[in-house]
């Protein structure tokens, strides 16, 4: 085994570590919202758990991409797996959420490094970004989870159905 098939078949170790810094993120931005003194120390701990989530993002997409493509899902003039029905949607829906996912954690980091007086608070961008990163962290993970073939998706995940109107999507 190469070192790309390696760090390909890794993925399900590496989406931990941005999943979790996306989920917590949230919580010292919102403790750095209060301006005054002692606020520095927040605004350490929001970059940190940002550059953490965003470096294991980096790791995530890559090893995601390398592992579908090892697995066939990704045709090898491709970067996306086709939108088809089932599976293929599911798949096409954990990809598009990782890639989101690291879209926005990039975006939060980015929000906490603008310039601001030692006694301000860390903004209401990086309180956005930080909720939405999360939210889609969630979701993604959630996807990836129904991907393992554990237990079996709910229609709207694998694009057979539209919401409300109980008819079947065209491929």
């Amino acid at each position: 085994m190469d070192w790309l098939a390696w760090f390909a078949s890794r993925h399900t170790w590496f989406v931990h570590l941005p999943a979790a810094a996306a989920v917590l993120v949230p919580l010292p931005i919102l403790a750095a919202q209060r301006g005054g003194r002692g606020i520095r120390p927040w605004w350490t701990t929001c970059r940190y758990l940002a550059w953490a989530g965003v470096i294991g993002a980096v790791l995530a997409v890559l090893s995601g991409f390398l592992q579908a493509r090892h697995l066939g899902l990704v045709p090898a003039d491709a970067y996306w797996g086709p939108a088809l029905p089932g599976r293929s949607y599911l798949f096409r829906v954990h990809q598009l959420g990782g890639v989101a996912s690291l879209l926005l954690g990039l975006a939060c980091l980015r929000s906490l490094y603008r310039q601001r007086q030692d006694h301000q608070g860390i903004g209401l961008f990086a309180l956005l970004f930080g909720v939405l990163w999360g939210a889609c962290a969630l979701v993604t993970s959630y996807d990836g989870a129904y991907l393992l073939g554990r237990s079996p998706a709910p229609p709207i995940l694998l694009g057979t159905a539209l919401p409300g109107s109980g008819t079947r999507m065209m491929p």
